[in-house]
């Protein structure tokens, strides 16, 4: 994990901007295209299939007309002003790059929606914003960039109301462990793409559930994207003198900025080996999201009891902290935590006798927030009874 990655993407994104704008497009994200669809036949331009993908995520994350929505990563506002146009809701747009916010709030106002979207230099995980602010989480190819995911899944159910959505496009990777020399392409890519690492979507999936979303889903978008870094099939316009213009660029604003030109053929060896994949993840907070955040908030209080820690402790625990792996909790402590749920909940919530049960990969990976999902559980099956 890197500490430093905020800056590095705020510059990162500061010295490519109009090389995006002016290359790539209004949307900075890829393109999404049918099976067997070529742009320079009878299938849609790259700047047809940019906006393809953001109805695509629309209707597979179920976002509602008329809602209000974060943006996080809003780049220079694409997205967010199909969302305010279009689908007619308010969008907050964020993002680490002074620079996107300024161009991403000039093109709300050329588009006569400077009421309904605007945009801010934040970081996603500290907006300030309160509680249950937004209907909808909107995060287009954003999620790379933030090297505590299990902290964005948590600040996302912080922000969202109950029954708010959260829609999510984003590079990801095979799932399991990856060879070599896989692992060295990713590097590069991450090298040059200034992220701190690739989630599978299936690791996205289990973050999602362990912060307390329910309903969660993701689909492997990889043939349908991966042709925008082919150059010949999506018609990427080249800088005019080619390298000597990179040289150039790379002299007036630093190496980092020839990022921007090495991604094309990396990306490419990515999709192309399946080392590389593309998706969407969907979830809904629960509309009893206010009792489990009670729940949650006692079992971190228990925990904090049996841990012998003082108040300002529980503010480092959240829903994805790991009892075995972060907090490296003992037996003994275990079943003293068992037994004060136990005490306020009910004998059925048995927690040492379920994780008895577990295997070991299950037990490694078990969290806090499945703590107080099986106490919800627990809890509620006891008062049936």
């Amino acid at each position: 994990m890197k500490a430093d990655i905020n800056p590095a993407v705020e510059r990162y994104y500061d010295t490519t901007l109009d090389l995006y704008e002016e290359l790539w497009g209004e949307h900075v994200h890829h393109g999404y295209w049918d099976e067997g669809e070529r742009p320079d036949s009878d299938g849609a331009d790259r700047h047809t299939a940019t906006d393809r993908l953001v109805h695509e995520l629309v209707s597979y994350a179920g976002v509602p007309d008329g809602a209000r929505i974060l943006d996080v990563g809003c780049g220079i506002g694409g997205p967010a002003l199909y969302l305010a146009g279009a689908l007619g809701g308010t969008v907050v747009g964020v993002t680490l790059s002074a620079q996107q916010a300024a161009r991403a709030t000039e093109k709300a106002a050329e588009a006569g929606l400077a009421d309904r979207a605007e945009f801010h230099q934040l970081d996603a995980l500290s907006t300030g914003f309160p509680d249950a602010s937004f209907d909808v989480l909107w995060a287009v190819e954003s999620l790379m960039h933030i090297a505590d995911r299990e902290a964005f899944f948590a600040e996302a159910m912080r922000l969202l109301r109950p029954g708010g959505r959260l829609a999510i496009a984003t590079w990801s990777q095979r799932d399991g462990v990856l060879e070599p020399d896989e692992q060295e392409l990713i590097d590069l890519i991450l090298k040059h793409q200034v992220m701190p690492s690739f989630s599978s979507l299936e690791e996205h999936e289990r973050m999602a559930a362990a912060a307390g979303f329910t309903e969660v889903a993701s689909v492997d978008w990889s043939r349908a994207v991966a042709n925008s870094w082919d150059p010949e099939f999506a018609l990427i316009k080249k800088p005019e003198h080619g390298r000597a213009t990179m040289v150039s660029l790379a002299r007036e604003r630093g190496a980092d900025v020839l990022g921007f030109f090495y991604a094309g053929p990396l990306m490419k060896k990515g999709f192309d080996t399946g080392v590389v994949t593309y998706g969407a993840i969907r979830a809904v907070k629960p509309a009893e999201a206010t009792q489990n955040s009670d729940i949650f908030a006692d079992v971190v209080e228990q925990l904090r009891v049996v841990l012998d820690q003082d108040a300002a402790w529980t503010a480092t625990v959240t829903p994805a902290t790991t009892l075995d792996g972060d907090l490296e909790l003992e037996s003994i402590e275990l079943t003293a935590l068992s037994q004060a749920l136990q005490a306020r909940h009910g004998a059925s919530v048995d927690l040492a006798a379920h994780v008895a049960e577990l295997d070991v990969d299950q037990i490694i990976a078990f969290t806090v927030g499945d703590v107080a999902a099986f106490v919800t559980e627990h809890a509620a099956q006891a008062d049936g009874a």
